[in-house]
């Protein structure tokens, strides 16, 4: 069984960290599998763009509505 099949057979979920200072939005996402044995490792990737887009857009929205209020 390759690597990607055993990935593919575990409870797999992409986690993403999102972190403001006064330089922007920083991102950060792992792959976090629970593995048979009820271990869980994860392993870094690349944050998508449509995931950044979407953190991006909550936090200008969030923003003005607490600028509105």
């Amino acid at each position: 069984m390759s690597i990607i099949q055993s990935i593919a057979n575990q409870n797999v979920y992409g986690v993403t960290y999102a972190t403001v200072d006064d330089r922007g939005i920083h991102f950060e996402s792992e792959l976090a599998i629970h593995l048979p044995d009820g271990t869980l490792t994860t392993l870094k990737m690349p944050t998508q763009l449509s995931e950044r887009q979407a953190i991006e857009q909550f936090t200008i929205d969030a923003a003005q509505r607490l600028t509105s209020a």
